[in-house]
C-alpha cells in the first residue's frame, strides 16, 4: 500500500483506488514535464512551483481544487461524485 493511501486512511478518508489512480496518473504527466519548465506549469495550471515538487516527491496528495486544475491543464475530465477518470470525447472530422 502507498503512502499516500495509508496517510488517508489513517485520516478516517474513504480512498477510492480510481482516485489514486487518477492521482498517479496526473503524477506522472507532471514528472514527464522538464524540471526547468515547472513555472511554465504552475502559471499556466494555477498550481505552485513547491506543490508541484511535493506532488511528484508523494508528499502531498493534491486537493480536489488542485487536483482539478492539473487535470483541466492536462486535458483530463474527473467526475468527483464518482472519482471516475473520464476520458475526453474523440472528436473526427466529416469528410
Amino acid at each position: 500500500m502507498s503512502d499516500t493511501i495509508a496517510e488517508l486512511e489513517r485520516a478516517g478518508a474513504a480512498v477510492s483506488i480510481d482516485l489514486m489512480m487518477l492521482v498517479d496518473g496526473v503524477r506522472s504527466r507532471i514528472k514527464a514535464v522538464p524540471a526547468g519548465e515547472y513555472s511554465d506549469l504552475s502559471h499556466e495550471s494555477g498550481v505552485s512551483v513547491p506543490t508541484l515538487y511535493d506532488i511528484i516527491a508523494n508528499r502531498r496528495i493534491p486537493s480536489i481544487p488542485t487536483l482539478q486544475k492539473l487535470c483541466d491543464h492536462f486535458k483530463l475530465t474527473v467526475d468527483v461524485a464518482t472519482h471516475k477518470q473520464v476520458l475526453p470525447p474523440v472528436v473526427v472530422p466529416l469528410s
